[in-house]
């Protein structure tokens, strides 16, 4: 790609996604009333959803902005600077909650305030960066500009996986809603449990974002067989975080979940929904880099499909299944997310399977 196409590219994704940002910013905060209430958010909870609510939404074109920016980082080759903002974001981040939330006692506010300020300060210095130090050519807020054919071939390659995020985390929240529907210690401990989670799901995805890069560089030159072994590589890196969690969180979960609250039945009941969902950290380790392995490929569809019917027809059901079951524990609305991933899993090999088997026949 020479110099001129290339900044076109990142002008044009800086245009497309401001526009965005700021079309989901508007939805979102005159929206934010609407949306507490139909995630039957408890009484006693609603002062502080609404208030974290509203200031993430303002917070979105910085969030957005951030990501856009890092991505193009890593486009253009360089992976180190945006791991450098991620920690600058980590740092500032931590100091507002302990500021916000520990000294001034602004409860989720605080906690919201805390994150748009990491990620609009992240955004920024990742902006400034590239404009100044970046590479070698000129970028300026002249080149940012919108282009009809670039901006469709983002939508294109984006779109199915913007699709898949954006549908599992509406599954998210009706989790959230079956669960928020059990009380204020329910939803406590899932919101406890979540953010576990999250944290040690970031090992297995940053390993299968490079099984995607290191895929698409092979198929780019042809090499198969190095573009197997990079994906039987990332399971196995990745198997070994998912394995540790997992181990862990089945003979001291209360350990973890203490680190969040100092209320004994939210440590409780958290530690029984992360017995069960931890073990999705095992089973993610192998879909996270089979979904990258295709993705690399360029073939997005795919880990849309069975992520949605994996997600769809089976882990909403199974949770609200479970929570009908005992509606008065959430562990075994913790296995829902595990079996539901076993689909998804069980899907990826019999497509990795019927994949082989139709390249032998070409070859024939």
């Amino acid at each position: 790609m020479n110099g001129f196409v290339r900044l076109k590219t990142i002008g044009a994704s800086v245009y497309f996604f401001a526009l965005v940002g700021i079309v989901l910013t508007l939805v979102m905060v005159l929206l934010h009333e609407k949306i507490a209430v139909v995630m039957h958010t408890p009484e006693e909870a609603m002062a502080d959803t609404l208030h974290y609510i509203l200031i993430c939404s303002i917070g979105i074109p910085f969030i957005m902005g951030y990501n856009v920016v890092c991505g193009i980082l890593r486009g253009l080759g360089d992976s180190k600077s945006p791991l450098y903002f991620v920690l600058v974001a980590c740092v500032i981040n931590i100091g507002a909650d302990f500021l916000l939330v520990g000294g001034f006692g602004m409860r989720a506010a605080g906690a919201a305030i805390a994150t748009v300020l990491s990620q609009g300060i992240s955004f920024l210095a990742a902006l400034w960066f590239l404009h100044r130090r970046g590479f070698h050519f000129e970028f300026g807020w002249k080149n940012i500009r919108p282009d009809r054919f670039l901006s469709g071939q983002i939508v294109k390659l984006g779109a199915p996986i913007a699709l898949q995020d954006a549908l599992v985390n509406i599954s998210f929240l009706i989790i959230t809603v079956i669960v928020n529907r059990m009380g204020v210690i329910a939803s406590a401990s899932l919101g406890v449990v979540e953010k576990i989670i999250v944290f040690a799901m970031l090992p297995p995805m940053a390993i299968a974002a490079a099984v995607s890069t290191m895929t698409a560089q092979n198929y780019g030159a042809g090499l198969v067989q190095r573009m197997a072994k990079c994906l039987y590589c990332g399971i196995g890196m990745a198997l070994v975080f998912g394995l540790s969690v997992c181990l862990y969180s089945q003979f001291w979960p209360e350990t973890l979940t203490g680190i969040f609250t100092k209320d004994a039945a939210v440590i409780d009941m958290a530690a029984g929904y992360l017995r069960g969902y931890s073990i999705d950290c095992i089973i993610v380790s192998f879909v996270f880099c089979i979904n990258s392995y295709f993705s690399g490929q360029g073939n997005s569809w795919f880990p849309m499909i069975h992520s949605l019917i994996a997600t769809f027809l089976f882990r909403i059901p199974l949770s609200y299944l479970f929570g009908q079951l005992d509606p008065t524990d959430l562990q075994l609305m913790g296995y829902a997310s595990p079996l539901s991933t076993m689909v998804s899993l069980l899907i990826c090999l019999w497509y990795l399977r019927r994949r082989r088997r139709t390249s032998a026949i070409r070859q024939l």
